[in-house]
């Protein structure tokens, strides 16, 4: 493998390895601030300050309004799933604690990008969901299993 690929994978292990810690901190949060929708607020209020800061120290160009009014509806819920994760974290990792969770989060994450791939959906190249693929997301729905056992009901 061509080092600067190899190199590129650290990106996505690290934002892996930030999602348990992201989610115990908004866990964290919801206690201090006695309800998940004042953390919630709380949390998409940082993000936003800190965007204001990145956007004013990169200086990236403004986009043009046509190529705005051309994204696809779609495109412009993502903020609103990012609000319904967020608020999971802090009601579900008390609950069922950071590794049950996100062991559960990235079942659902491998099925669902499964989904996507094999019918090229949301603007992505269709990529057929194999035996190879099929097997690892099988893998990680029996990872979500394996940690429930022994769990009382």
């Amino acid at each position: 493998m061509d080092l600067k690929i190899a190199l590129l994978w650290f990106a996505p292990l690290l934002c892996g390895a930030l999602i348990p810690i992201h989610a115990g901190m908004n866990a964290e949060l919801s206690r201090a601030a006695g309800h998940p929708l004042w953390a919630t607020m709380l949390s998409f209020g940082i993000s936003f300050v800190f965007l204001v800061v990145a956007l004013v120290w990169l200086r990236p160009t403004l986009p043009s309004l046509p190529s705005l009014y051309a994204a696809p509806p779609w495109a412009w819920v993502g903020g609103v799933i990012g609000v319904i994760y967020v608020m999971a974290t802090m009601v579900l990792i008390p609950r069922f604690g950071a590794a049950a969770f996100i062991a559960a989060v990235v079942a659902g994450q491998m099925t669902m990008a499964l989904a996507l791939d094999q019918n090229g959906l949301l603007g992505n190249e269709p990529r057929p969901a194999d035996f190879f693929r099929i097997s690892g997301a099988v893998l990680s729905i029996a990872g979500v299993l394996i940690m429930q056992l022994g769990k009382a009901p």
